[in-house]
């Protein structure tokens, strides 16, 4: 079929590098794109079972000392294929090492500051069911209570770290991933932050933390070991995704199957032990002021740049965004102190001086939690309403891959400048109800 539709259409060549891998050019392939010559019938047959069957998921609750300050941490178990030695098995594996660890330490006698939540999702790779009706039914808890969502789908399929996160979380996972022992030492002591990048990528979609972030208004973070150019390919949504692969050339030993189920622990036990939430609102103003000034490189390149630059649309965006910058910086100072100070405090002597900080540290801790969810709109995106977050979606067109301000950036897409103005000020309404929260 490939072969009979050379010399139709534009190939490969007139596309980037990243299409002109030549898979099949040794059998004289050449990747036309069509259309198919009238000359050629094609017959597809798609045989499904359409089954409807129960989805399962199983959660499990450690009570905190503060029962409306809770971390959920989540894995999907179910696999596209037979196998799933990766996808999901690699992050469920990390997963049950994680509930195990903080059972022992339940059993020991440790009782958290919050509550954790355990997840093991079911039916995620049909469309994040089982994750997506979860948040659905306990939305009115979740969004009363919950600090953060950490989500593992392949935990480890080769040895560069890879996190995709909301802005507050941003400095607890540097900071995690510098107290956590690499596989790789071939510097002796080197950490997994010591091999990482640092880049943390926009949240987007393709597995369960959708819902949390995008709908709930939850921050998340993502994390796993992937697999790059210099990593064995992984096959992935294949029969290949088995436990001999995995045990020859993903994960030889499962070194990072240990180490990511200690990132996930460390990184849980961060989030639900400090006495101030381990959040930075200042990573989210300078990620907004990023996100700003993507849109406005797009407004400059779009056939509407004139009237950009006549009527400046994102002046008074722009002047939002850099007042909650100024006062997400002076929030930050203020719970650092709170911290240092609570610390201080916490000796038996000091007992009395410890309890007057109490409310200080809740109203800090609440307006952590309940920072994300400023940036919800009701009405959702346009043609999409589910999604409710104004900074955070799945691209329109790219599924797993983030888009920021995807109201505004689709917008001009469209090049439907009353639909741009509209957006500007929603998500500056948005902004502002972040300012009026830390202030």
């Amino acid at each position: 079929m490939l072969l009979a539709l050379n010399g139709h259409g534009l190939n490969a060549s007139s596309f980037s590098s990243r299409w002109q891998t030549g898979g099949l050019s040794y059998k004289g392939v050449d990747y036309s794109v069509g259309p198919t010559p009238e000359s050629l019938t094609i017959n597809l047959v798609n045989e499904q079972n359409y089954t409807t069957t129960p989805l399962w998921n199983v959660i499990g609750i450690i009570n905190g000392t503060i029962p409306d300050e809770v971390v959920v941490i989540g894995n999907h178990r179910d696999a596209w294929i037979a196998g799933g030695a990766a996808d999901p098995n690699s992050g469920s594996a990390a997963l049950m090492e994680v509930v195990r660890s903080f059972a022992t330490a339940v059993k020991a006698g440790w009782k958290p500051l919050r509550t954790i939540v355990f997840a093991s999702w079911d039916g995620e790779e049909y469309g994040l069911l089982g994750s997506t009706e979860w948040v659905e039914e306990y939305l009115p808890w979740l969004s009363e209570a919950t600090v953060a969502y950490i989500n593992v789908d392949i935990g480890a399929i080769g040895p560069h770290f890879e996190v995709s996160a909301a802005p507050l979380l941003n400095k607890a996972i540097y900071d995690i991933a510098s107290q956590v022992q690499s596989p790789n030492q071939t510097i002796r002591g080197q950490t997994v932050a010591d091999l990482w990048d640092g880049h943390i990528s926009t949240i987007g979609s393709g597995s369960d933390f959708t819902a949390f972030q995008d709908f709930a208004g939850i921050s998340c973070i993502n994390v796993e070991f992937g697999a790059g150019k210099d990593a064995p390919v992984y096959h992935y949504h294949s029969n290949y995704d088995s436990l001999h692969w995995m045990e020859t050339f993903g994960d030889v030993g499962f070194h990072y199957h240990v180490t990511i189920a200690k990132i996930i622990s460390l990184l849980a036990a961060k989030l639900v032990e400090e006495p101030i939430i381990q959040s930075n609102a200042t990573d989210y103003a300078t990620a907004l002021e990023h996100y700003l000034k993507s849109v406005k490189k797009l407004a400059a390149d779009s056939a509407l740049r004139d009237v950009f630059v006549e009527q400046d649309i994102f002046k008074s965006l722009h002047e939002a965004i850099t007042s909650f910058a100024s006062v997400a910086a002076k929030f930050d100072d203020e719970a650092k102190e709170l911290a240092v100070l609570v610390d201080t405090l916490n000796t038996p002597h000091s007992q009395t001086a410890l309890r007057r900080l109490l409310d200080p540290v809740r109203t800090t801790n609440t307006k952590y939690k309940l920072l994300e969810r400023q940036f919800l709109y009701e009405q959702g995106l346009d043609g999409r309403s589910w999604f409710k977050h104004v900074v955070f979606a799945p691209g329109l067109w790219t599924g797993y891959a983030g888009a920021t301000f995807p109201g505004l950036v689709e917008a001009l897409e469209d090049g439907n400048m009353t639909s741009v103005t509209r957006w500007a000020d929603i998500i500056e309404q948005r902004v502002d109800g972040a300012i009026g929260l830390l202030e």
